[in-house]
């Protein structure tokens, strides 16, 4: 008995110094990557944290698009009302959320399951890429469909319990709604219910109600773009080819890397992996849990055939692991039906685990600047400070000369000082980038609105040239000055010659 109350302490004691490694490890990415680069999307969700500070409420998607949330600005609220700057706010939110299932399905596993085990689902968090780290710290709506679906990791562990599956099939929908990377997630979890309740009416009655309630939220959030067209800037349809699937099977590694443990330049083995499962829970008799890891790699194969998942890059800030950055979980999840009694077996997978750690805090700073300069991404990327002190160059000169409205017509950081500046200062002049405003309502409000001191920010003409009534800002190239100005901003861009998207 005293022998057994000394490994629970020992177990609980390693268990503990795991999480507090995790963090301190998450806390060393976020200060070396995640607050000092951000990308012009992040920016974006930057504006709508301080939006919905102020009520404003405008679409339900991201700006400008009829997919994806900003969840992540909603939640980062309380930071920023308390003063935290919202480039820390932001990414610590994001980083939050990545965390919270893999804390929160070993908790569950220590509990209700196995102590050891729950060591080694910490332990995996370890082994995982960096570039993982640094792409779970991006405030872009990554993780937080898939850490919706994870406050449904309790139904795992009580699979015949009623009262779990209408709260799953809510979760998964509401995952899915906010980004469909959830369904890796949701699927595998779905099937593990449904095997241990397939002749349970009840099971089919609580998921079809759980699902049409989340056929309603999504109906209503799809509608708000059939009705209101001109929000829905950014599309995207999903197609569906056999040839997609040819060429992303010869490409495993480009999608794969970035999400797979300890073979981080081998993405295509996290193919075998759930393989590699399957075959120990048959020789263990475990037949649902061999089933559900076996639907992990159809379900990798199937989404080959998709479009979405060729839409990035190998860059950090753009990359096609997004789309499966709910791989680690699933395994995560399959590890935990495991109940090792093997001491020597955790032993020696939380001292790899940890060696892997060290050299990961050893060379993340390396591994950032390789990341930094690898393949440009499809969207902006700026150093925080450095754009931080653009904004406030800006704010002075737009002080000096009494701006209120500034128009970016074409610059390289159109994005960051359209979303990025008016987000971070408060007095910052209203902001417009007519040939790409996400904000729709913007466009709207200024159609007909008369605004007398504009600043207009063209790198590729001169303006001034141009116009009798436009004067150079001496203190930027590229930036000219609009007084006493007397025509709407519409008439004012056209009779600029510059593209207003329609809206």
């Amino acid at each position: 008995m005293e022998k057994r109350g000394k490994t629970f302490k020992s177990e609980t004691f390693i268990f503990i110094i795991l999480i507090i490694l995790l963090i301190i490890y998450r806390f060393w990415i976020l200060i070396n990557f995640g607050f000092k680069y951000t990308d012009s999307d992040q920016t974006i969700m930057w504006l709508a944290t301080v939006d919905y500070y102020h009520k404003s409420f405008h679409e339900p998607c991201f700006y400008g698009q009829s997919y994806n949330t900003m969840l992540e600005s909603f939640l980062a609220i309380p930071l920023y009302a308390v003063g935290c700057p919202l480039y820390i706010a932001l990414p610590v939110v994001t980083s939050l959320l990545t965390l919270f299932p893999f804390i929160y399905i070993s908790i569950l596993t220590f509990i209700k399951r196995s102590k050891k085990t729950a060591i080694l689902l910490l332990s995996l968090t370890f082994l995982l890429p960096i570039e993982y780290d640094l792409l779970t710290c991006l405030s872009r709506g990554f993780v937080t469909g898939i850490a919706i679906v994870s406050l449904s990791f309790h139904s795992l562990f009580r699979p015949f319990k009623r009262n779990s599956f209408f709260l799953f099939g809510l979760l998964s929908a509401i995952g899915f709604i906010v980004n469909s990377n959830s369904i890796l997630l949701s699927m595998p979890c779905l099937l593990f219910l449904f095997l241990n309740n397939f002749k349970n009416k009840y099971f089919y009655i609580e998921i079809i109600m759980s699902l049409l309630c989340g056929f309603v939220l999504f109906y209503l959030m799809k509608s708000f773009y059939i009705y209101h067209p001109n929000y829905n800037l950014h599309k995207y349809d999903y197609k569906f080819s056999w040839s997609f699937f040819v060429n992303g099977f010869s490409s495993l590694d480009k999608l794969f890397n970035y999400i797979t443990p300890i073979f981080w330049k081998q993405g295509f083995v996290v193919l075998f992996i759930p393989i590699i499962f399957t075959a120990y829970f048959f020789k263990r008799k475990m037949h649902i849990e061999a089933l559900v890891s076996a639907s992990l790699s159809v379900l990798i194969l199937l989404s080959l055939f998709v479009s979405k998942v060729y839409n990035g890059t190998t860059s950090i800030f753009s990359p096609y692991a997004r789309m499966y950055l709910a791989i680690p979980l699933v395994l995560v999840v399959l590890l935990s039906f495991i109940r090792t009694r093997n001491k020597y077996f955790t032993i020696i997978f939380v001292l790899i685990s940890v060696f892997i750690l060290s050299y990961k805090f050893i060379y993340t700073k390396k591994e950032i600047k390789e990341c930094m300069n690898r393949s440009k991404s499809v969207i902006g990327v700026m150093n925080t400070k450095k754009l931080l002190s653009e904004c406030e160059e800006l704010s002075t000169i737009s002080q000096k000369y009494n701006i209120d409205l500034m128009v970016i017509s074409f610059h390289w950081n159109y994005d960051f000082y359209n979303y990025g500046c008016p987000a971070c200062i408060e007095d910052f002049p209203k902001t417009l980038r007519p040939a790409y405003e996400r904000r729709t309502w913007r466009l709207i409000e200024d159609e007909n609105y008369v605004y007398e001191n504009l600043m207009i920010i063209d790198l590729k003409r001169d303006l001034s040239n141009e116009f009798d009534f436009v004067s150079k800002i001496q203190e930027k190239s590229g930036f000219y000055l609009i007084k006493n100005n007397i025509l709407p901003t519409k008439l004012l861009l056209d009779k600029l010659n510059i593209t207003v998207r329609p809206y």
